[in-house]
């Protein structure tokens, strides 16, 4: 009984840190996602804000656990909209948008400057 303590002791740090690193953390946001300003890419004009809470949360959910894919060797097109996420007027993050699926190693609509999201969720805009 002893001995298959100190094999569980030895094996069980180990497999946690497995487990771990299985684990998405794309975004490493300290405070609170309140809105989503969204920019034309070429123009920087303001083209909606979303503060829906529901949409946020499960965007942000799916950008922090997805699969990405390097764009820093390809010479992609820019985005469609660049999107501002912002804590009150604080500006925690920003990202790319595509309104059409690419695909880039990985299919997604979210990029990061040398990165594509494997995210599919269309912005709640006209």
């Amino acid at each position: 009984m002893g001995e298959i303590k100190v094999k569980l002791i030895f094996i069980l740090p180990f497999v946690l840190l497995v487990l771990a690193g299985c684990l998405n953390n794309n975004l490493d946001l300290s405070e609170e996602v309140t809105s989503i300003e969204v920019y034309e890419w070429d123009s920087e004009e303001l083209v909606a804000i979303i503060d829906d809470k529901e949409f946020i949360d499960q965007l942000l959910k799916e950008l922090d656990n997805a699969r990405t894919s390097s764009t820093e060797n390809m010479d992609i097109p820019m985005p469609d909209y660049n999107l501002m996420l912002k804590n009150n007027e604080k500006v925690l993050y920003e990202i790319g948008y595509y309104k059409e699926v690419m695909n880039f190693g990985i299919e997604g609509q979210y990029w990061e400057f040398d990165r594509l999201f494997g995210v599919k969720l269309e912005l709640p805009i006209d």
